[in-house]
């Protein structure tokens, strides 16, 4: 599939207040790459709007940038405005979005604003979440705020920033623990940083970080099925998980081997309580089966507790190696 037939990807920008997300648009609205995106933001004069505004007649009011990108406000039904974005594009007889990036406010989480996209699923948009993090404040922010701590877990890619005011290091380890699984920027150029976080794709392997002091709050444990799993039991545990766990369920991401196919693996990607179709790829040493949870307040016993007949193992994620189980789990 070229890109001229793939689905538009809806990129959520988030990260907290004052960690550089306009920043980071606006880098990479002035680079080439950035051709063909729709810009969502709840003010389009904080990217700098360089153009006129092309049509206010609609139901949405656009603004043309620059290098040929489209921006607009957001109104109250973000599923209406990508809608609107879409179907405005299709109508004028232009080639599809390549990607809809939509700002999001510096409090909001990812989770409920990502599952307020299960309208738009028909279309088949290929969903990501791009985190910044803030060099000089990440300690601050993550002891203090859940909202932080809801992001980074969220993100496909995090991009850390403000590296003229403070050394990455610290940013990226509280990163790494919170949310092991997303790709990580740590560039101090703006330009090649604004392009590695909106075109480095979302990681297929789950890197095993070093061990690093996690958020108070935030547990990363490891489910693993057992020989006697069938495939409606994997299925009946990740629903239940998602009903269970609720809103502190921050992402659930693995692999899932397939009876029916040994030389497959089935990608898992859950945002919230948001789940995006299962991804074929080849199974290799890199995709074992086996699924990483990102809750908050929530131990491996009480995730064990939830259904403590499933054929499922437990355990904290770290290291690369299963740690001590908790009494009770398998």
């Amino acid at each position: 599939m070229n890109d001229a037939t793939m689905p538009a990807e809806f990129i959520l920008l988030a990260g907290f207040l004052g960690s550089g997300k306009t920043t980071l648009l606006r880098d990479w609205l002035a680079l080439p790459e950035a051709a063909d995106t729709a810009v969502i933001v709840n003010e389009a004069g904080q990217i700098d709007i360089d153009g006129a505004v092309i049509a206010e007649s609609g139901p949405l009011p656009l603004a043309m940038l620059s290098n040929g990108c489209v921006c607009c406000s957001l109104t109250n039904d973000l599923v209406f405005t990508v809608q609107s974005l879409l179907e405005g594009r299709e109508k004028a007889g232009l080639p599809p979005y390549r990607r809809i990036i939509l700002e999001c406010s510096g409090l909001s989480r990812p989770g409920p604003i990502l599952r307020s996209l299960g309208p738009l699923a028909p279309l088949g948009l290929r969903v990501r979440a791009v985190a910044t993090c803030d060099a000089a404040q990440a300690e601050a922010r993550a002891a203090h705020f859940d909202e932080f701590a809801a992001q980074i877990a969220a993100a496909d890619v995090i991009v850390v920033t403000k590296l003229d005011q403070a050394e990455g290091d610290t940013a990226t380890a509280l990163a790494a623990a919170v949310n092991p699984l997303a790709a990580r920027v740590v560039e101090p150029d703006p330009a090649r940083r604004a392009l590695a976080a909106f075109t480095t794709p979302p990681g297929a392997a789950m890197p095993m970080p070093a061990e690093a002091g996690p958020h108070p709050r935030i547990g990363v444990h490891l489910v693993e099925f057992l020989d006697e799993a069938s495939w409606d039991d994997r299925l009946d545990w990740m629903e239940n998980l998602a009903a269970f766990a609720g809103e502190r369920l921050l992402r659930l991401k693995g692999f899932l081997h397939p009876a029916e196919d040994d030389s497959a693996a089935l990608l898992v990607q859950v945002v919230g309580t948001l789940f995006s179709p299962l991804s074929r790829m080849a199974r290799t040493a890199r995709t074992p089966e086996a699924l990483v949870v990102i809750a908050r307040d929530l131990t491996a016993q009480e995730l064990w507790s939830m259904a403590p007949d499933a054929p499922v193992r437990i355990s904290r994620y770290a290291d690369g190696a299963r740690r001590a189980e908790p009494a009770g789990l398998r």
